[in-house]
């Protein structure tokens, strides 16, 4: 009770989230929250120097809850009890209801109120003996009777078949074979270095254990480099000739074309509310619960083209994509499918019967103009928004990093095109220097037609058994 007099005389100490069952506090305070010390107490060891390590686990709580007294810098972990079950049908409620606590304790900390925010983080759950022998404290040892619970993410097969399972039955009739597609890396300059070789085999490997070999379009000057590595490479030129290089080649092959980033380290697909949620905050803890799949590239090609093609509507999507930002949180604040929005140039599948080309005019944002072109021309796009990979973009050493100025005057000469280009489309970005935003126009609005007159210059913008950091408890009878 001292102590929790002196933290509370001191709520704005410097300092990060203290809870007793973490590994380790967070390396740095980012939040107002976190400003302030917190402790998060799950168990009493000891009063007044008399041991209660003995005591089962509900007569500790018991005595726990007598000598705490909650305060804005002092948490008594929250707990739920599960009933002893007999029979099959009790085990499943018991099963459920521990699912059920997973997910609240997940999403807590997201909409938690802003006092309650430090002691709501949890990392999963801590399953319990409640009563008898196996419900006693053992000091400095690890033991089967405490269970860390851990929403894992599924892996290999099993994820590939859970993602296909997020189609409806006439997407899925859809789904193509893995070789209907022409799979192209767009590459340049990234041999030079350690930390460039092994973004490029870390991007091969995930094909090759797909038992696909995909084709490497990369500048002539690193050709010998590529091809060193093992890689099928070809001379593609610079990045919006090797992209329309890539296209005219699949297209020839009557193949779907599928664009490749030389620094994907993942792809995930995070299973959840298909509707947008109303707050950010609702969608944080959205994405909190949802089911992640760590599924392959050409897993994730599949998918997306059996989205486009399972389209119900008259236009059909040429192009599809996946969620531009790594933000989960973001993505969950959308639909599960946007149809006329921006198709990151990372990783997007294109269907062969489409002309729609980069403008080489364009040496970056050159997506943006892709994206715009396919949707006057087929009227929409395909973008997989609970589908994010994990890139590096705009901090890669080669590729388009080399086109890019410290001034940013490169940037704004690309967005002053497209806002030429496509006027009432492209907008400059709110808070982002030479970043900019896509909204394509509404339907009873003219559709944004190419303007021959320049707009003014303006700058657009392991497992290891060990309680996780502050996890829910769920004591089990």
């Amino acid at each position: 009770q001292q102590q929790q007099q002196q933290l509370q005389q001191q709520p704005q100490q410097n300092g990060n989230s203290l809870v007793v069952d973490s590994a380790g506090a967070d390396a740095e305070a980012s939040e107002p929250w976190m400003q302030s010390t917190t402790i998060v107490v799950f168990d009493l060891l000891a009063i007044n120097g008399i041991g209660l390590s003995h005591l089962t686990l509900r007569e500790r709580r018991a005595k726990l809850l007598k000598v705490v007294k909650e305060g804005p810098c002092l948490r008594i972990a929250r707990s739920i009890e599960l009933p002893v079950a007999v029979g099959e049908a009790a085990i499943n409620a018991r099963v459920e209801a521990a699912r059920q606590e997973m997910d609240r304790a997940l999403g807590a900390c997201s909409t938690a109120a802003l006092a309650e925010k430090s002691s709501s983080r949890a990392a999963g759950l801590v399953l319990k003996q409640l009563e008898g022998p196996s419900s006693q404290y053992l000091a400095g040892r690890r033991s089967s009777r405490w269970q860390q619970v851990e929403k894992e993410q599924v892996t290999g097969e099993q994820a590939e078949a859970l993602l296909f399972g997020c189609l409806s039955s006439h997407e899925f009739a859809c789904l193509p074979t893995k070789d209907e597609f022409s799979f192209c890396v767009i590459s340049a300059r990234r041999t030079n270095t350690p930390e460039g070789v092994r973004d490029i085999m870390c991007v091969e490997s995930q094909f090759k254990n797909c038992g696909v070999t995909p084709l490497w379009y990369v500048d002539e000057a690193s050709l010998q480099a590529y091809c060193a590595l093992g890689l099928d490479a070809k001379v593609g030129g610079k990045l919006i000739p090797a992209r329309n290089m890539a296209l005219e080649d699949a297209a020839k092959a009557g193949k779907v074309c599928v664009q490749v980033s030389d620094d994907i380290a993942r792809w995930d697909y995070f299973d959840g509310q298909s509707e947008k949620r109303k707050t950010l905050a609702e969608a944080n803890a959205e994405s909190k619960r949802a089911e992640r799949y760590k599924v392959s590239p050409v897993a994730a090609a599949q998918f997306i083209l059996a989205k486009m093609r399972g389209a119900d509507s008259e236009s059909k999507p040429h192009l599809g994509g996946v969620y531009p930002l790594g933000n989960t949180g973001h993505a969950f604040a959308t639909d599960e499918v946007s149809r006329q929005n921006f198709i990151l140039g990372d990783f997007f599948v294109a269907e062969p019967s489409s002309p729609c080309r980069f403008d080489t005019e364009l040496t970056l944002k050159e997506d943006y103009d892709y994206t715009c072109s396919h949707i006057k021309k087929h009227g929409s796009v395909m973008r997989c928004n609970r589908m994010i990979i994990k890139a590096k973009h705009e901090t890669n050493s080669g590729g388009a990093c080399s086109v890019r100025d410290a001034a940013g005057e490169r940037e704004r000469e690309n967005i002053r095109v497209l806002q030429r280009k496509w006027p009432g489309a492209i907008h400059p970005h709110a808070t982002r220097p030479n970043q900019i935003v896509l909204r394509w126009p509404k339907k009873e609005q003219k559709p944004p037609a190419e303007s021959s007159k320049p707009p003014p210059a303006e700058s657009s913008k392991p497992k290891k058994w060990r309680p996780p950091k502050n996890a829910a408890v769920i004591a089990v009878a």
